[in-house]
């Protein structure tokens, strides 16, 4: 396999267990308001968060809407456009950030990798939410450096959000960087578009009926693990 210098590596549902930690705080936020949570009340509001964050992503949706809109959308969807989607959002948002779920074997392998490999974090997140979130966890010291698309102004899979983390490790050759990631669009897009290499974590098995073809594609942290230690 290629020698690679660094990893980066995405965090939701790569690293972090964004969909244990999204219950947590979904569940959690509508207990304070009063709404009983039912698994169909969840399912409405991943397809609404869904849709809004690929619009952020795509630049079709600003970082500020982005924060409010898909709530507003959410409960007017379940019929509680009494409730303010602003103080919905806080609390949410503050639920979320206490949400450090780790996915099995992750951290154990950042840990055998250090040494090896310099490793970032770049997220697609907001800063309130994601740095506590790594801190909890435990990893935000096992990286030399975290991008946090909130901070920066930019989202991937943009290439203005590579440059700025190629700035941010002092523009190591290309082909000596793979980023590793659960997202077609913003992780394997952005890599390929910038010419980086691209590892796709597709953890869920899904179909690729897409162009985006990653350089390598793994199931699960043993395959990952393979990948990148002998």
């Amino acid at each position: 396999m290629q020698s690679y210098e660094w990893i980066l590596f995405d965090a939701d549902n790569t690293l972090l267990d964004f969909d244990e930690a999204e219950l947590f705080a979904l569940s959690h936020t509508l207990k304070e308001k009063s709404i009983p949570y039912t698994s169909s009340l969840h399912q409405t509001y991943k397809v609404i968060n869904h849709q809004c964050w690929s619009a952020f992503e795509n630049g079709k949706m600003t970082k500020s809407e982005l924060r409010w809109k898909r709530f507003e959308l959410f409960l007017s969807a379940i019929g509680r456009s009494d409730v303010s989607p602003k103080s919905f959002e806080e609390q949410y948002l503050g639920r979320l950030s206490e949400a450090g779920f780790m996915i099995e074997g992750s951290q154990n392998l950042l840990e055998d990798l250090q040494g090896t490999y310099r490793l970032a974090i770049v997220t697609n997140g907001l800063k309130e939410v994601q740095r506590p979130r790594f801190r909890q966890a435990g990893i935000y010291d096992l990286f030399d450096t975290i991008i946090v698309s909130d901070e920066i102004g930019f989202a991937k899979p943009s290439q203005d959000f590579f440059q700025y983390t190629f700035e941010q490790i002092n523009f190591p050759e290309k082909k000596k960087v793979v980023i590793v990631g659960d997202n077609l669009n913003s992780d394997i897009k952005g890599g390929n578009n910038y010419g980086i290499s691209t590892c796709w974590y597709n953890y869920r098995q899904k179909e690729n009926d897409t162009e985006i073809q990653p350089k390598y594609e793994v199931k699960n942290m043993d395959e990952l693990r393979s990948l990148f230690l002998v």
